[in-house]
């Protein structure tokens, strides 16, 4: 009987830890190509924690294509873009950062498929906002969404070259 405690135990144990959410901070890459896809993409939030633009924009390609995300940037209406470019992303990360004074990003649920030159990434974020609000109290505001980034090796390294919010 306590065999089988000890079984029950160590099944239940290996079952939550495959059920938890792997984040890009833990991914455990299976070779160069993806090590150095996970530090690329590592950037975003480590740039957002360092409230630098410019290293939040690193990982993206010059010819990015953005789709989706004037949903969470703004109200998103009927004459609301369905791409923005790489200018009008940096724009809204310098207004994000801008706007609040304790930023930072999840990237949890992330998955990398690696084929040749290019690569499929997919994952869940939460941009986790702390505002002051009246009498000294603290709001958290939480912007959980999917993401997709395509991305392309390119003579510097691993960028993103597609980024589809859902």
């Amino acid at each position: 009987m306590r065999y089988h405690s000890v079984v029950l135990s160590i099944g239940l144990i290996l079952a939550a830890w495959a059920c938890t959410p792997r984040g890009l901070e833990t991914y455990e890459a299976k070779d160069r190509e993806e090590t150095l896809i996970v530090s690329a993409l590592m950037r975003i939030p480590d740039g957002i924690k360092g409230r630098s633009v410019e290293m939040i924009m690193q990982p993206y390609a010059e010819d990015l294509y953005l789709g989706n995300f004037q949903n969470y940037i703004g109200v998103a209406g009927p004459t609301a873009p369905l791409s923005l470019s790489k200018e009008d992303l940096r724009a809204a990360y310098v207004e994000l950062l801008k706007s609040s004074k304790n930023i930072s990003m999840k990237v949890m649920d992330f998955q990398l498929t690696v084929s040749g030159n290019r690569a499929t990434a997919e994952a869940r974020t939460e941009l986790v906002l702390k505002i002051d609000a009246p009498k000294r109290e603290e709001r958290q505001q939480v912007f959980a969404n999917e993401v997709l980034w395509r991305l392309r090796r390119t003579p510097a390294g691993w960028k993103i070259v597609e980024e589809i919010w859902r």
